[in-house]
Order: structure tokens, then sequence, then C-alpha cells
């Protein structure tokens, strides 16, 4: 997990090359440069586990400089980071990523980075509107609803999968905000700024993650894909009102649970895993329901 190529450090000293330009705009069109070729490298398919690491590295250091710059990258880019983090978790890739979780949490990792990125082309969008996205390993929507007047619930997948890749129009795995959600006053009482007056709300739905994460303790396992969302600014909703649907991956498994990912744990291993947030409702062989918070 400690070996990178010699490509993907050259890649990192381009990308440091492009952060001491200091112009903002310089800077974010060197990311979106940087996208390009990271993209490139991992369509080869020959790296190493310490590739997967550097190349989240590199995507947290795009999307933090995006940040910074205020730059918002063309769609074209923003669909190639999306297909970045798709290959990398590529399940071919499995024994890499179990190589690198010796190392540091990167598949974990890469979730926060993807949260981030989400937010910041969310926080460009138009109220409303809202944006799609399906990779062989990823479903993603992002919507941006101003806060004194969140227009309906929320449901993901939407309606309408025609012309997707097959695994997304078949996913049976739902997520419903009732729009209640956003209607709690929030704690913060900051001036309104242009950012916390819309609500960014993405939802994405994993194929393959919940194999590659560290699992939970045995004798459980992880039987679904993973399903997560990300509200900012975060509302505070009394109680719990988030609705989960997952279907399993194999059958003859029993007592299911509807467990979390705690991103508070830096470590990232079994312990991350807690039915702390969510309750679980029913299940029957088709489904399991959860009640978040």
């Amino acid at each position: 997990a400690r070996c990178v190529s010699i490509e993907y450090r050259q890649l990192h000293i381009s990308l440091r090359e492009h952060l001491a330009r200091g112009r903002r705009t310089l800077a974010g069109e060197g990311m979106s440069q940087i996208v390009r070729s990271l993209l490139d490298l991992l369509q080869r398919r020959s790296y190493y586990s310490g590739d997967l690491l550097f190349s989240t590295e590199i995507l947290r250091n795009v999307t933090d400089t995006f940040k910074r710059a205020t730059y918002i990258p063309a769609p074209d880019d923003v669909q190639k980071f999306f297909q970045i983090v798709s290959h990398m978790l590529d399940l071919e890739n499995l024994e890499k990523w179990e190589d690198a979780h010796q190392v540091a949490p990167g598949a974990a990792l890469l979730m926060r980075i993807l949260e981030d990125f989400i937010h910041l082309i969310g926080e460009a969008q138009k109220p409303f509107q809202s944006f799609l996205v399906v990779t062989n390993n990823l479903m993603i929507t992002i919507q941006r609803e101003p806060v004194s007047a969140v227009s309906s619930d929320i449901n993901f997948p939407m309606k309408g999968r025609r012309g997707m890749k097959d695994w997304a129009r078949t996913a049976e795995e739902k997520l419903y905000i009732p729009k209640e959600v956003f209607t709690s006053p929030t704690e913060e009482t900051e001036p309104e700024t242009e950012s916390t007056v819309y609500y960014v709300i993405g939802a994405i739905l994993y194929r393959t993650l919940g194999i590659i994460l560290p699992g939970p303790i045995p004798p459980a396992v992880v039987n679904s894909k993973i399903l997560t969302v990300t509200v900012r600014p975060e509302p505070q909703p009394r109680e719990p009102m988030v609705v989960v649907e997952l279907s399993p991956l194999y059958n003859g498994t029993s007592d299911p649970q509807c467990v979390v990912w705690d991103y508070g744990n830096p470590e990232a291993g079994a312990e991350n895993w807690g039915t702390e947030g969510c309750q679980t409702l029913a299940s029957n062989t088709v489904h399991t329901k959860c009640l978040c918070s």
C-alpha cells in the first residue's frame, strides 16, 4: 500500500505547481486539468493500492482548491470527477482497498470528499434545479432548495429512470425525507448569507462501497448497498423522520439491523458501524426499512 506509481507522483507534483501559481482562476483551471489526467490514469486499470490512496489525496486537494478559489468546474469535468470515484470503487479493486486500509482509511475519506464536492456543485445550482449522475458504481442526485420554502418531500431515486444503467434502473433502495425535516428551526442564528439561504441536498447510492469499507464485527456483515444523504446547512428535526429502504444483497441472513457508518471515528474499522441514529422499523426477505435521524 506504500507503493505509488511514478505517474501518480508526477500528477501530485503537477497539482502542487498549479497551487503555487497563486491566482484563483488559474488554480481552479489547473485542478480541472488534474481531474482529466487522473481519470486517464485510472482508466488504464493498472495501479497499486498506494495509487488509490494517492488518488484520494489528489481529489481532496482538488476539492479544497475549487472551494477556496470559488471555482465551479465545467459540467464535463464534474462528470469526470464522479467517474474517477466510480473507477476507484470498482470491485476489481477490492484486494487493493483491503491492502490500502492497513495504512489509511481511504474509502471512508473518499465518502467525505465526495460529499464536499457535491456541496460545491450544489451551491452553484439554480434553486429547485436537480442534478442526476449515474456511473457503474454510483447514483447521485443533488438538489438546491430555498431554506424558507422547501417545495416538496425528497424522494430518491427520482422517478423516470429510463435510459439509466441497469443496476441503477432496477435498484430497490429508497430514501424519503419529508419536507417537515426542513421546516424545523435550525439552531444557528447566523446572519443569512447566499450559502445559508439554500439547502443543498445530496443523496448517493453506492453500488460497491459496502463490500469495500471495513466490515462490522463478525458474525455481522453488510448486506446491502450503502445509501448516504448529506444536507447543508444541517437541519435540526426534533425527531427521526428520514425513512430508508434497503434491499438485501444475499438471501438467508437473519436478524437484519439498520446500521450507520460513524464518520467521527478517524480510525475507520469494524467499530465505525453502529445502530445509533437509525432504528429498524420492519424487515422481510425483500426489504429492510429504517427510520433515521
